[in-house]
């Protein structure tokens, strides 16, 4: 640069810092290599708890990869939440803040779509080091796992970082989270309602904030189900087209979400099938709606204006909308469920022979559990084998259907949510359990199961359909109640048609129809400070266990169906498939009964599942097994069971933050050699000083108190330069 414009930048600058408005000066930057790339000073995010609870697992990933928040601080915060809101909820059995520290420290960011975002869960079936893995049996509780099973290592390569477990019912056998072995889960919009079930725990993790996503798995509902009633997004997608989930049985596994971002994006990166391609245009498509229960029970007032609310919104966007009836047997349908599911009896009574070296007492289970295992013993392979084909039929009139209907509407659940101590299981039917080892037939036997679920039932009779179909199915959260309670909207669709429902899904969600306890519109780094803090101290409390449930990771359990729901029983063959490994299959005979019975357990990754199979055969083998082979029976010092509690209400609504635009940095982001690292360090060091310069009227507050000192002292300094330059000549 000559002498001349030397004087010129110094003149200019010495100007704008005393408040003289001059023309814009170009001030250039020299580098001292040609490659070098300069970046601006990242500002650190410092999160509230209200922000964190407003954003999306999408949003949270884009701020720790543009290094505005560490992963450990975003655990942190969890855990914050999570010693708030788990004493009104109960959505945790057991937390893991050590490990997930240590494991965010050793994460390395090669462009996952959710990197360094905490996860919780489901604690029937998705397996985790260290964690429980009870099924919610009580005499299993300190039963846990040494391995991380398929649906958890899925999510940890999206970039996860796994922070505890969420509450289940006993073998995941119904819509409702009342656990003997963990105790109740109410929904964080008033946690004296049912959270749902069998994924009641993951719902209430994410409606009330403690993380944005958590998995689940959906044998009859399971994940709908608590979608509905916490204000969620829940996709059950079609059979075998997601990793870890098996190409047969009604088990799925996919994580409940807040939105459709991360609903779409996680369906995307967890797919593995080639699927039909998302539509480009949805005017005009015709949608089947219906209100009447297939199964003959009352639905509510609130059900009925949600689907109309949803209607109406569809004409004007353009939809054909039609009331429809849908064309098949739904109380043989549900017969056929309980059937199946009689197998989560016959697992409970293995796992009681493995544990407690003896048959399964009544006081050993849920009554739901014992009834199922009592029946069991006269279910055989004939008998799966019918309900099997009559559900491949029931499959072949819905896609005929879809083809004139490409979208069928319902409610999610009959009613907003039951109450918290509410029984589903009335005091007769109670009875009847008591003494349905004395009945003499399969007939006799079944009718006490049919009987007793039916009052549950009446609360979710429009999600088991997809399940025995294997078609896809979302819960869209587009009603609350006067008393303030939320219920789900379901869009039903053919086979392989997930791209549609998510679109449908947005259309809503874009037109500002979702209702939700926490609503995000756009979020933005609020404070911010000029140097970044050091990374969270992986040095924590250590969470003190409670005795009901070291981290354990149930295996084998059955999903939710309905209400004290029917048990997601998937039949088992006696191959085992790489596949499968979804909530899922288990296969388990009882020594004693004569029959194979199938069961639609969710569990995947489960420890007493044969070799996690996907397939809808009889289970004909007494010897279960987890994925590592074996049972493990050790405790573990480190994770923390969280202790059951119910409690008053608090309505802890957050503020929205506003979203920050910055561009997106997902490129895999390969450390580069030391050298060049400290050599690009240098370069921006040199150039910060004239970098600066161009952007002086955008400095603090803090620079700009001394601007006019600096600028008297730059005129002095360019006079003396003149007069020595004037002298000189």
């Amino acid at each position: 640069m000559s002498i001349k414009n030397h004087i010129k930048l110094l003149l200019a600058t010495a100007l704008l810092s005393v408040g003289i408005h001059t023309q814009a000066v170009e001030v250039p930057i020299t580098t001292t290599s040609s490659s070098a790339v300069i970046t601006e000073t990242t500002h650190h995010v410092k999160l509230t708890t209200d922000e964190y609870i407003s954003m999306s697992a999408t949003d949270l990933a884009k701020l720790v990869r543009e290094k505005k928040v560490t992963t450990e601080e975003l655990i942190d915060l969890a855990f914050q939440v999570n010693d708030i809101e788990n004493p009104r909820t109960n959505a945790l059995i057991t937390t893991r803040k050590e490990l997930a520290l240590k494991e965010a420290s050793e994460m390395v960011d090669n462009g996952q779509p959710f990197f360094g975002v905490p996860i919780v869960m489901k604690g029937l079936g998705h397996s985790i080091v260290g964690g429980s893995n009870s099924n919610g049996l009580d005499f299993n509780k300190h039963v846990t796992t040494k391995f991380n099973g398929r649906i958890a290592k899925s999510l940890q390569d999206l970039g996860f970082v796994i922070i505890g477990q969420s509450n289940y019912p006993q073998l995941g056998l119904k819509n409702v989270t009342d656990s003997t072995l963990y105790g109740p889960t109410g929904s964080p919009w008033n946690p004296n309602y049912q959270a749902g079930g069998s994924s009641g725990g993951s719902g209430a993790a994410i409606a009330s904030g403690v993380v944005p996503v958590a998995s689940g798995s959906d044998a009859g509902g399971s994940i709908r189900i608590p979608a509905s009633w916490n204000g969620l997004v829940g996709l059950k997608p079609s059979r075998g087209i997601i990793s870890g989930n098996a190409k047969t049985g009604q088990v799925v596994n996919f994580p409940l979400a807040k939105n459709m971002e991360d609903t779409t994006a996680l369906f995307e990166n967890l797919l593995t099938s080639d699927i039909n391609p998302t539509p480009t245009n949805l005017t005009g498509i015709k949608v089947g709606y219906t209100t009447t229960s297939p199964v003959g029970t009352p639905v509510s007032d609130d059900a009925k204006q949600a689907v109309m609310n949803a209607v109406n919104f569809l004409n004007s966007k353009g939809f054909v909308t039609e009331e429809i009836s849908i064309p098949v047997d739904g109380v043989r349908l549900m017969h056929g469920y309980y059937e199946m599911a009689t197998a989560s009896g016959s697992l409970a009574n293995f796992l009681a022979k493995q544990t407690l070296k003896r048959s399964l007492h009544i006081d050993d289970v849920d009554p739901v559990t014992w009834a199922l295992y009592q029946a069991s013993e006269f279910v055989h392979k004939e008998d799966l084998e019918k309900v099997s084909a009559y559900n491949d039929e029931v499959k072949e009139t819905m896609e005929g259907l879809y083809k004139e209907y490409p979208l069928i509407l319902t409610p999610t659940t009959a009613s907003t949510a039951p109450g918290l101590t509410e029984s589903l299981l009335t005091p007769e039917y109670a009875e009847q359990i008591k003494h349905i080892d004395e009945l003499k037939t399969k007939d006799e036997r079944m009718k006490v199961v049919y009987d007793q679920w039916l009052n549950s039932l009446a609360y979710t009779p429009f999600t088991q359909l997809a399940n025995l179909t294997g078609q896809p199915a979302i819960s869209l959260p587009t009603y609350v109640s006067k008393n303030n309670l939320p219920l789900g909207i379901q869009f039903n669709a053919a086979t392989n048609q997930d791209r549609l429902l998510l679109e449908i899904g947005k259309l809503f969600e874009e037109n500002n129809q979702f209702k939700q306890l926490h609503t995000k519109k756009g979020v933005v780094a609020p404070e911010t400070s000029d140097t970044m803090p050091s990374t969270t101290e992986s040095t924590t409390k250590t969470e003190s266990s409670s005795s009901s449930s070291s981290e354990m990771e149930t295996s084998q359990t059955n999903d939710s169906m309905s209400h004290e729901s029917t048990q997601e029983t998937t039949s088992v063959t006696n191959t085992t498939t790489a596949e499968n490994s979804t909530d899922s299959t288990t296969q388990t005979t009882s020594n004693e009964s004569k029959s194979s019975t199938t069961s639609t357990s969710e569990t995947t990754d489960t420890t007493v599942s044969s070799s996690q199979q996907e397939s809808s055969s009889t289970s004909s083998s007494a010897a279960l097994v987890s994925e590592d082979d074996s049972i493990e029976i050790t405790p573990i010092p480190e994770i923390t069971s969280i202790t059951k509690s119910s409690s008053s209400e608090h309505s802890s609504q957050s503020a929205s933050s506003e979203s920050s635009q910055t561009s997106e940095i997902s490129s895999q982001t390969d450390t580069k050699s030391q050298k060049t690292v400290s050599k690009k360090k240098k370069i921006n060091n040199d150039n910060q000083e004239l970098k600066s310069l161009s952007r002086l009227p955008k400095t603090g507050e803090v620079v700009q108190k001394y601007l006019p000192l600096i600028g008297i002292l730059i005129i002095g300094l360019a006079a003396i330069f003149m007069y020595m330059k004037k002298k000189k000549q």
